[in-house]
């Protein structure tokens, strides 16, 4: 009994998987929607002054800003980084810290 059960249910598997790739709008005449095609956003070539600033900036940065190390062990066990930010005081910048490093550990650099 039990062996008829399982051969009728495998049957009925077989046969459903077999028609799911039918058509049935296409067997009536109807025509399927044209399928969507996503476009990928230009990216922008970044010119030489552009460029220059951009890392006049974060020298800049590096030289006036709070440093902070930061600490991801429940992400990646045991990865270290440093975050450099500006702020009003050390306490606005460890938040600007905080925010771009949800759920690590944010502490100052000695």
């Amino acid at each position: 009994m039990r062996y008829s059960a399982i051969c009728a249910a495998g049957i009925c598997l077989l046969a459903m998987s077999a028609t799911a790739g039918i058509n049935p709008a296409s067997a009536v005449g109807v025509t399927a929607p044209a399928p969507i095609v996503l476009a990928q956003a230009d990216t922008k070539k970044e010119t030489t002054t552009e460029k220059v600033k951009r890392k006049v900036k974060k020298a800049w940065e590096n030289m006036t800003g709070y440093k902070f190390a930061v600490a991801c062990p429940a992400l990646i066990p045991l990865s270290h980084s440093t975050c450099t930010e500006t702020g009003k005081n050390r306490a606005d910048a460890r938040a600007k810290c905080q925010s771009a490093n949800p759920l690590c550990s944010v502490e100052p650099v000695k």
